[in-house]
């Protein structure tokens, strides 16, 4: 099988198929383009999400908690818990789980979480640290973001540049092909993109707006996310390519990998549905809290989801295994 996270078909016939709620408890569960479960305990909502690293053993830490707390803003909420899951092989010095674990709380302290839980060992089952962490966040009915019916016109919005947790990941694990290529400039966005990895606070700020629908772009990508919301939507969408925002080191570091940014896993990015009539006011607003903020598309009655790129029409197709992957085959 292909490294990666099984495709769309298969999640549905093996994992998504297979699974029926008996609690009327569980308002949301697991599926395409859905990035929490969502639990009714009666004046509150539970919200939760789980998320592992597996495409890289550096910043394992830091990557974790971040990843699995932008599920749970994707809702509109903001996450107040984490519970830690490390395996680690028995080749693993002391040092490196010690360094994985003040990765982790810093992170905490940053985003004013707790971590109330979890699991470590060590085991042969795994030949490097694999790290999975479960988020939770509570919100009200009234304050969280339960998808609304996405309309003929509505816009696709995009925070921050194509490839943000990608980029990163790739000059940690592969920058001795490029070192001697990247200018100051370059040095100063990646500096930028590692520090933009939450998707917390444009979360937030979007659902108080009133954002109909949010995914935070992970594996896949931005032309992923796009296709799983209009997918779990059922509902058209046109891209604009040349609308992405790509930072030049990401363009830069995919060229000589030959890879496609907008397939590379990009936590950090929040793709976000709005009205058209909410547009101004929400760009205005994120904005003006320093989070870049473009349209990339427009939502169509139907089931057409196309590529607008120089003056080409193309299909925008399922995901398939993300671009982060095939920079390890050819490593």
């Amino acid at each position: 099988m292909e490294i990666g996270k099984l495709s769309n078909d298969q999640l549905s016939e093996l994992i998504f198929s297979k699974i029926n709620h008996r609690d009327k408890r569980v308002l949301v569960g697991s599926g395409i383009g859905e990035d929490c479960s969502i639990i009714d305990f009666d004046k509150n909502l539970c919200v939760i999400s789980s998320d592992p690293i597996t495409a890289t053993s550096n910043n394992i830490g830091k990557l974790g908690v971040y990843v699995s707390c932008n599920d749970i803003a994707s809702k509109g909420v903001r996450p107040f818990a984490i519970m830690v899951t490390v395996l680690a092989p028995p080749s693993i010095e002391v040092d490196e789980i010690k360094t994985v674990m003040d990765d982790i709380i810093k992170v905490c302290n940053e985003l004013k979480i707790e971590l109330v839980g979890g699991h470590t060992e060590v085991t042969d089952a795994v030949n490097r640290m694999v790290l999975s962490i479960t988020a939770i966040g509570s919100g009200s009915k009234e304050n969280l973001i339960d998808e609304q019916k996405i309309e003929n016109g509505d816009l696709l919005l995009m925070t921050k540049y194509a490839g943000c947790e990608g980029t990163s990941i790739l000059y940690s694990d592969f920058r001795y092909k490029f070192e001697d290529t990247l200018t100051e400039q370059d040095k100063k966005e990646l500096n930028f993109l590692g520090s933009s990895l939450s998707v917390i606070e444009e979360g937030l700020i979007a659902a108080e707006i009133g954002a109909k629908y949010m995914h935070d772009a992970t594996e896949g990508g931005i032309l992923g996310a796009a296709w799983e919301m209009a997918e779990k939507s059922k509902i058209g969408v046109e891209i604009n390519i040349e609308d992405i925002p790509i930072l030049s080191v990401t363009r830069k570091i995919t060229d000589l990998l030959s890879l496609d940014p907008l397939k590379l896993i990009s936590s950090g990015v929040m793709l976000i549905v709005v009205a058209k009539n909410k547009k101004n006011h929400m760009i205005k607003t994120l904005e003006s809290n320093g989070i870049n903020t473009q349209v990339i598309g427009t939502f169509k009655e139907g089931n057409s989801r196309v590529l607008y790129k120089n003056g080409t029409v193309e299909k925008l197709l399922p995901p398939e295994t993300d671009e982060i992957y095939r920079a390890y085959k050819i490593k």
